[in-house]
């Protein structure tokens, strides 16, 4: 790993988890597969964080200005459409041709400080 390429990294992670340094460096092994298939479109993540020193969700809907929330009413969680958006607004998930490895392709975003904006 060049040390540009480290030093860029470690920086993102600080910056995403607020001032924290990450705790271990390691390469990752990423499979390339020659053909991948196509799921459909992500609208989509929840991921854990511990930005704040404990584990923490995180939602993030695509697509600009992110025309989806997460609403609860009565009881019920669901997803509702808060703007109009175009399906091409939003990335794509695909797999490997085992259906091992999950891939997000075409996101027009990026991972910032805030957070995943885009």
């Amino acid at each position: 790993m060049r040390n540009k390429s480290l030093e860029k990294a470690v920086n993102l992670y600080t910056k995403f988890h607020w001032g924290k340094l990450p705790r271990r460096l390691s390469k990752v092994r990423i499979y390339v597969p020659d053909t991948y298939v196509y799921l459909g479109k992500l609208l989509g993540v929840i991921y854990l964080s511990d930005k704040e020193g404990t584990p923490k969700p995180y939602i993030h809907f695509f697509g600009k200005g992110e025309p989806l929330e997460l609403v609860c009413e009565d009881g019920e969680i669901f997803i509702q459409k808060v703007k109009n958006f175009k399906l091409s607004d939003f990335p794509d998930l695909l797999t490997d041709e085992e259906g091992r490895n999950l891939y997000i392709v075409n996101f027009k975003g990026k991972v910032k400080e805030e957070g995943i904006v885009g």
